[in-house]
């Protein structure tokens, strides 16, 4: 008799955990169908919802003069500026919603007012090695993102970051 109450009990423990999975997996699809299937106001499913790349209103193109620039050598610590030019090539005002940089070292600043067809606008770009990066060659990314198609244009920084220079080495 407890030779069958021993084989029995574990069969039972299997049995219900494997239930405990089955309805959190199915709770985690539901999950799932709603994040894939965004829903309007009236609760029907709709496919035409703005994306990330899909900018609303009216679209406009933007040429950067230069889309990398190699800041050469820099010392830690150091502020870096340069100043990226663009033009506007469409035919509807440029609005720059924003500007985001890879990261914290670097600081992009974006003109607040849109740039009217044929103007040419400035984003300034202050790269502030860390202690880190010394000795190394450094890459940023700066992400502009606008009512341009493609919504996202992207410019780059590059600095070979030295150690620091004290007095007496």
């Amino acid at each position: 008799m407890k030779k069958i109450l021993i084989l029995a009990l574990p069969i039972v423990f299997l049995t219900s955990c494997g239930n405990d999975n089955s309805s959190s997996s199915s709770e985690s699809q539901s999950s799932l169908i709603a994040v894939e299937n965004p829903t309007g106001n009236d609760g029907v499913v709709t496919n035409d919802q703005p994306t990330k790349q899909q900018p609303t209103g009216p679209t406009t193109k933007i040429k950067f003069l230069e889309e990398v620039f190699d800041f050469g050598n820099v010392i830690y610590p150091s502020e870096n500026q340069h100043t990226f030019k663009f033009k506007n090539t469409g035919e509807h005002p440029l609005i720059i919603e924003s500007a985001k940089a890879s990261c914290g070292c670097t600081v992009p600043n974006k003109p607040d007012e849109p740039i009217m067809p044929g103007k040419i606008g400035e984003i300034d770009v202050i790269f502030r090695p860390k202690e880190g990066q010394q000795g190394q060659k450094v890459t940023k990314r700066v992400t502009i993102k606008a009512n341009t198609v493609p919504a996202e244009t992207y410019i780059n920084i590059s600095a070979n970051v030295l150690k620091s220079m004290k007095v007496g080495e």
